[in-house]
């Protein structure tokens, strides 16, 4: 690894003087991309860590198995709670005449994606519709979005134009959910009125039900949204002709409980007590029992029979 990328990587000091203050530092977390002829093992001896600690922060198995453009996160192996001075471990690039209104707040998270001889990577080949908007919470950093949406800082800084890593609560980013499986997908793109539908629908469906029996009518909608047979939204499983009672009879318009929306959330966050089953009916009402005992029978809870 040429010698010029500690020469081109300019470490600084920030010296933040708060002795008489409960003030913390703000967290830096570097990016490096890898050029031609890097290797883990050089890194580790640029950066002053261990190759173990860069394979372990990174997943990776194999030392070896790294490509040009790979992202790699360079962290701290130890960090000294104790001093009074607080450093900052990187410095920002940042263009000041362009970004006037930039300052760094104490307490928060950053990531700078660093190295100047590696573009941005090509994202022509990502479909617009595999895109979504996402609203920047506080905390967030592009590594850790890139972690969770399976794509690289990268991709997110060429979607959004961005010079530098940097962004704040309340920006709206393009994210890519190519790479993510349909459940993935859902549950980033759920919104607060989906969430109210689902709890109105479990509360006209299931309210007299124990808990349990209302996180199940929940799932089933969810399995439904997840399964090629039925339609892939909350809105279009609900409200798909003929398929649950509270929409026919009106109920779904009763304003919802705590324990609803509580249901809800749980189904969205993965939790089925029904196994994967498509379907639920009430033995004492079904008017179309023979049909649903035509169904593979999964688990009863409650008043409801659950089935594939």
């Amino acid at each position: 690894m040429k010698n010029t990328k500690i020469i081109i990587l300019i470490f600084f000091m920030i010296i933040l003087l708060f002795n008489n203050t409960g003030y913390t530092q703000p967290r830096f977390r570097l990016i490096y991309v890898v050029q031609k002829g890097d290797t883990i093992y050089d890194l580790a001896n640029d950066y002053k860590m261990t190759v173990s600690h860069i394979l372990v922060n990174n997943h990776i198995e194999d030392a070896s198995k790294i490509d040009i453009g790979d992202e790699l996160v360079i962290k701290k192996e130890k960090e000294d709670i104790n001093t009074k001075s607080k450093e900052l471990d990187y410095s920002l690039n940042l263009n000041k005449e362009s970004d006037n209104d930039f300052r760094l707040d104490v307490g928060r998270n950053y990531s700078i994606r660093y190295n100047p001889d590696q573009p941005l990577p090509n994202i022509n080949n990502i479909p617009p519709g595999k895109i979504i908007k996402y609203y920047v919470n506080s905390g967030d950093t592009l590594y850790d979005l890139a972690l969770s949406f399976n794509t690289s800082v990268g991709v997110i800084m060429a979607l959004n134009d961005m010079e530098n890593s940097i962004i704040r609560k309340g920006e709206t980013l393009k994210l890519p959910i190519f790479n993510l499986t349909k459940r993935q997908v859902l549950a980033k793109t759920v919104n607060q009125s989906d969430i109210e539908l689902m709890a109105r629908t479990i509360y006209g469906e299931a309210r007299g039900e124990p808990y349990m029996g209302q996180v199940a009518v929940g799932a089933v909608i969810i399995n439904r949204i997840l399964n090629n047979d039925f339609p892939d939204t909350i809105k279009g499983v609900i409200y798909q002709n003929n398929q649950f009672t509270a929409v026919s009879n009106g109920q779904i318009n009763y304003t919802p409980n705590s324990t609803a929306y509580k249901a809800a959330r749980e189904a969205l966050n993965g939790i089925d007590p029904t196994m994967g089953s498509l379907y639920y009916y009430n033995p004492k009402t079904a008017k179309n029992k023979s049909w649903f005992d035509s169904r593979k029978f999964i688990v009863s809870i409650g008043q409801h029979v659950f089935a594939k």
